[in-house]
């Protein structure tokens, strides 16, 4: 009973987050940097920190925030360039024609193209992009923005080159090594759980044709089960083998070849195909390779530094602030090893390649700026209250997320691993982003385990890939999606849609844990 006002004070901020954005649907602009401020209150008054320890807090928040963003915005300008000069319409007209049959086009276009866009981008730039081109096919608003949510789930783990890992876990001064196991442990769990996302892709558009359900469904799965292995495959083999940068832009690339080449042969394509609209389209194999040109580029770059000698000379340099006003806080950043110095210089190269003249570089920059910028304050805050968690440990009380994880294994102990995914689910239901998930309950997933004795790198994968999971009914993403299609006043059809799968994945993968600790 004795630390039951430091307890309810480390449940506050949660409480403050998941009351004033989900059910009064206060902006997060509102909401973060009044959960911080609180949070820091609370630090100061309760765990008895001072304020030069916060601020330097504060300011490692924002160096934190500044790397991510750089990360968005080399992501979102090369996009950006990509649309200006027209290149995403090839690679969009090339994914159209592969099939006239909506069951196809929804895995190819909505899960394993969307899953290419999340593993170079991520950030919810594939819902922008899928959503619209659905409805372009023929598929209702609603349908589309439906199975674009749902397919964005199993590449958000390893989005834009590992960002949730790299940055959302390794921003909690988690070793490389436990890192590396988390990757593999994430990669085998998304391995098992996504057969679900194939088969609920098609259960959907069976379901909005009108159709009886089980024969165009039964028809359907050796094209389905074709597709998750082609993805999956590599997907596990490159996080088993490489790390968390390329498993989801290697496996979706190799799934899209395989599951095209499939197609295009009616290698285990269903014999009646469900169309929503008669397309004739003409594709340009020359411009079409153009338009991936800089995403083959990425590729080759991450790969060549990450496998190669070139790794060494590239982490050697680093800027950074040791014991920042001179707390024991302290900042690294590596410059040339970060995939935002791959994204810049592939955007560089593109508007070479693209011929783009300074008025479309100066368009480009502005809507780029102008996508980017609306989260920075937002993130800002959020890196702040992470931090604040933190440097909580400097007190003689226990930190808040120790706190919270000797209360969570009291009141379910064992069955934690089954909890664990959906913790992870709440965090990107709550901040819009897998990344944002790990770090406001990494630090405390990793003392639960702790305390119960679990494997540290399964209950962290378990974040992982339930952070990954919660895309799917995040309210921010949800918006943004329905926002590219204009379909209003539509959240509560959407989440009614796609919670459910969620809610299924998430149970799968908490399955899967509990057979591997026990095998």
């Amino acid at each position: 009973m004795v630390l039951l006002i430091p307890t309810l004070a480390a449940i506050l901020p949660f409480v403050l987050l998941l009351v004033l954005i989900v059910v009064k649907k206060w902006s997060s602009l509102k909401v973060m940097p009044l959960v911080w401020f609180v949070t820091a209150l609370i630090s100061l008054l309760i765990w008895k920190l001072n304020i030069k320890l916060i601020s330097a807090s504060f300011i490692k928040g924002t160096f934190l925030t500044l790397e991510i963003m750089l990360i968005i915005f080399g992501a979102v300008w090369l996009l950006t360039i990509l649309q200006e000069k027209k290149r995403m319409h090839y690679i969009q007209e090339f994914l159209s024609s592969i099939s006239p049959d909506a069951r196809i086009q929804a895995i190819i276009i909505a899960w394993l193209f969307g899953s290419l866009i999340e593993g170079v981008a991520g950030f919810g730039t594939p819902a922008a992009i899928v959503a619209p081109l659905l409805v372009s096919l023929g598929f209702t608003p609603l349908l589309s923005v439906v199975l674009a949510l749902i397919s964005n789930s199993t590449a958000v783990s390893f989005g834009a080159a590992g960002t949730p890992i790299l940055l959302g876990l390794g921003s909690l001064n988690i070793e490389k090594d436990i890192l590396q196991e988390v990757t593999r442990n994430t990669a085998l769990l998304h391995a098992i759980g996504s057969i679900i996302i194939p088969i609920a892709l098609v259960y959907l558009v069976i379901s909005h044709s009108k159709t009886k359900i089980k024969k165009p469904l039964i028809s359907i799965l050796p094209f389905a089960f074709l597709s998750w292995l082609s993805f999956i495959v590599p997907y596990f083999l490159v996080a088993w083998f490489i790390g968390p940068e390329l498993p989801s832009i290697l496996g979706s690339i190799t799934a899209i070849i395989i599951t095209s080449t499939a197609a295009h042969f009616k290698f285990l394509t269903p014999k009646n195909t469900i169309e929503f609209a008669k397309h004739k389209r003409k594709t340009s194999p020359k411009q079409t390779l153009l338009s991936i040109l800089p995403y083959i580029l990425i590729i080759l770059l991450l790969l060549l530094s990450r496998l190669t000698a070139l790794k060494t000379t590239l982490t050697n340099i680093t800027l950074s602030w040791t014991n920042i006003l001179s707390t024991n806080i302290s900042y690294q950043f590596l410059p040339l090893y970060t995939p935002s110095f791959f994204f810049m210089l592939t955007a560089l190269f593109s508007l070479v390649l693209f011929k783009t003249n300074k008025k479309e570089i100066k368009h480009t920059l502005k809507r780029t700026f102008s996508r980017v910028s609306k989260p920075t304050i937002s993130l800002i805050f959020a890196l702040a209250l992470v931090q604040l968690f933190l440097i909580s440990s400097n007190s003689s009380l226990p930190s808040m997320p120790l706190l919270l994880a000797q209360l969570s294994t009291q009141i379910f102990q064992q069955a934690y691993l089954f909890i664990t995914p959906y913790i992870g689910l709440l965090g990107s239901f709550i901040a819009g982003s897998n990344t944002l998930s790990n770090l406001l309950f990494g630090t405390f997933q990793l003392e639960s385990a702790k305390s119960l004795g679990l494997p540290i790198t399964i209950i962290l994968a378990l974040q992982v890939v339930g952070g990954a999971i919660g895309n799917m009914i995040a309210i921010h993403n949800v918006l943004a999606a329905n926002a590219t299609v204009n379909l209003e006043n539509a959240l509560g059809k959407v989440i009614r849609k796609t919670i459910i799968v969620s809610l299924l994945y998430a149970l799968i993968v908490g399955i899967t844990a509990f057979v591997i600790i026990n095998i």
